[in-house]
């Protein structure tokens, strides 16, 4: 299907016949020429037309409109944003959304704040981030009360306690010292009451700065010694607002019995368990007991191992964790579940894929599912075998739209009704084929920092789209791909603020940005089995470790033998892509066309694609240098982007994401 006659026709059957209302013979026809050069892919001409309408009739604010319109479908930001200021200077009021969204970044930053986070004020001189207080710090720094112990193992113990909503448990943590030491930082959200910390059978001291715990022992603890402390506490943890992306406890019902989750990647496990809560820390393995109620199950990570009664009609649900596991992903879900499950076979052996939902929806879910065992398959060629085979998989139907918890992930109730990614093949839910990618991308590799957070968003977006080429085709690939382009805002930098717990998670580039870097990386090396050899092996050889930006930056210049350096900073610590600065000439078919890369370092070099007369594409190569591309028999030719594209023209590894600037 071609994106690009489309778009055309569109923008004028929306703004030219709708939107102009001159009566003159000579507007008239005007406005018909330029209606056949959109139809007939060529918005140049279209521009030009306009601009000398613009000369004549220049109070006519729709004419602005019009062509700032065509500048943003062609990727024009800049010149987009000054028509449509002008058509507003023009006496015209901004009411729909998508315009201001356009040309002002405060609306966007005001309608994220609003409807996903609760970030506080964010300040336009700081960057649309907040400022940062010593709460941020104690949370996100390494500072040394952390860096001196290693935390090897959890064995943690919560009940759950939905009519007054609340929690009550406690954590024995084992720990190795890394450096001598008389203290040590724990974390736990300051809305619980710790009823004792111990060790070594005596009750501890300590001081509480928000959710810093910071332990005193009665004598130093010896470098590379073992060690083991226990928390008691009890409180209310935070109810979420939006979940998962403003997390905390999710207190459902369905159907008149309880049902609740938790989801706390960016809170913060210390929001309901005390632990040692910084992304550079992976316990070895983890033992997690849920108390419930004893007519509902509870389940977690891992392995159940034991279930029994105890005391005030609970039952305690004990589950095991055999592998590393990130703070965030340590969960549970309370509930009236039934359980099915099959077996997932490869040429190492087999593992369990167990799915836990609501009964009402079994036959639902049974159908729902099929899908689950072909995205394993699909993954496990890309990237390894699944890494976590003692623990299984595990589906289980949550509260809330869905999170990537290890071997337990939350998949919403809905089952595929509400589609939040344009796939054109209907078989796969994106759900389940993002959640999955995330065992390898996010709970196997896994950002130091929140700030690299990208690394475990980006690899499981840009997961989903190379799903949908193994199962159906690389024409599917470019529709993924140019769908997740138009999803970008560029208001922040892909890579946020170290050290403050930074939330990167606003806007969502993270996840659409790192993706389209991805597959513009791809398209840089174009060598899929060079490409696909480094993202197998940079994912083997960080699996189970938590890692920053620079690991896959040095990575990648190191198997590839390239500098891409001024790349990555480009995609990764600048807020807006490259531009494309071009300009040409095209007399009797000779065509003439100059262009560079811009707002870019010296080394900077990506691909791109252009497409002539409307059937034919070319892969070029553009620096930071100015480079002049001549070719015969041209009569029209645009270049592809996210709107305007014919998949079934484009050369592979040529479709890349970038803003441009026509220099008429």
């Amino acid at each position: 299907m071609s994106h690009l006659k489309f778009i055309f026709i569109a923008i004028f059957s929306l703004i030219f016949w709708a939107g102009f209302a001159q009566e003159t013979h000579n507007y008239y026809d005007q406005i018909e020429k330029i209606d056949y050069d959109l139809s007939n892919n060529d918005p140049y001409k279209a521009i030009q037309k306009m601009d000398k309408m613009a000369e004549v009739y220049f109070n006519e604010e729709d004419i602005y409109f019009a062509r700032g319109l065509v500048k943003y479908y062609m990727m024009d930001i800049y010149g987009a944003r000054d028509d449509f200021k002008k058509y507003i200077e023009l006496g015209f009021k901004i009411e729909t959304g998508w315009l201001k969204a356009i040309i002002s970044d405060q609306f966007l930053v005001d309608l994220f704040t609003e409807h996903y986070y609760d970030t506080g004020k964010l300040y336009p001189e700081n960057g649309y981030k907040k400022q940062y207080t010593i709460r941020d710090s104690l949370q996100g720094a390494l500072r040394p009360e952390r860096t001196c112990f290693d935390v090897y193992y959890y064995d943690l113990t919560v009940k759950i306690m939905p009519k007054t909503k609340s929690i009550s448990g406690n954590n024995n943590i084992y720990f190795n010292t890394l450096a001598s030491t008389n203290k040590i930082q724990i974390d736990l959200s300051d809305n619980f009451i710790i009823s004792s910390i111990k060790f070594e059978g005596k009750e501890l001291n300590y001081e509480r700065y928000y959710d810093a715990i910071f332990i005193d022992f009665d004598k130093p603890l010896l470098s590379n010694h073992r060690y083991k402390i226990t928390i008691s506490y009890s409180g209310k943890p935070r109810n979420a607002i939006r979940p998962p992306w403003n997390g905390g406890f999710v207190w459902g019902k369905k159907r008149s019995k309880h049902w609740v989750g938790v989801a706390c990647e960016h809170l913060g496990a210390s929001s309901w368990w005390p632990c040692k809560d910084h992304l550079s820390e992976k316990p070895d393995s983890m033992t997690i007991n849920v108390q419930v109620p004893s007519k509902y199950q509870a389940i977690s990570n891992g392995n159940l191992q034991s279930t029994y009664a105890i005391e005030n009609k609970y039952t305690n649900y004990k589950w095991h964790v055999s592998y590393p596991i990130n703070s965030y992903c340590v969960t549970f879900y309370m509930g009236d579940f039934v359980n099915f499950n099959e077996k997932y076979i490869n040429s190492n052996g087999s593992y369990n894929i167990d799915y836990y939902v609501l009964p009402h929806n079994l036959k639902l879910a049974k159908e729902y599912y099929k899908q689950t065992k072909e995205i394993v398959e699909v993954y496990e060629k890309l990237f390894g075998e699944y890494p976590y085979k003692e623990d299984g998989i595990a589906m289980v139907e949550s509260p809330y739209e869905g999170m990537e918890h290890q071997s337990a992930i939350a998949i919403g109730g809905d089952y595929g009704k509400s589609k939040r990614r344009n796939y054109e093949n209907k078989d796969y839910d994106y759900l389940v084929v993002h959640e999955l990618a995330h065992e390898w991308w996010g709970n196997t590799v896994t950002m130091s920092d929140m700030a690299d957070a990208w690394i475990s968003e980006a690899f499981a977006t840009y997961s989903e789209h190379l799903f949908m080429e193994e199962k159906l085709g690389y024409k599917e690939y470019l529709n993924a791909t140019a769908d997740n382009m138009s999803m970008i805002f560029n208001i922040w930098p892909v890579v946020g603020n170290s050290d403050v717990n930074d939330n990167t998670f606003v806007g969502g580039d993270i996840y659409h940005k790192g993706a389209a870097m991805l597959n513009n990386l791809r398209c840089i090396i174009d060598n899929d089995t060079l490409f696909f050899n480094l993202i197998k092996k940079f994912y083997n050889a960080h699996k189970f470790q938590t890692i920053t930006s620079d690991d896959f930056i040095n990575f990648v210049n190191e198997e590839t033998n390239m500098d891409l350096t001024d790349f990555f900073n480009k995609f990764l610590y600048d807020k807006e892509p490259p531009i494309l600065e071009y300009e040409f000439r095209n007399k009797y078919g000779n065509f003439e066309f100059t262009y560079s890369w811009i707002n870019v370092g010296s080394n900077f070099t990506m691909p791109f694609s252009l497409m002539i007369n409307g059937n034919e594409c070319l892969r070029v190569v553009g620096t930071s240098e100015k480079q002049t591309l001549k070719l015969k028999s041209v009569n029209t030719f645009i270049l592809p982007n996210e709107f305007m594209y014919d998949e079934s023209c484009l050369i592979k590894n040529s479709f890349t994401y970038f803003w441009t600037s026509w220099k008429q």
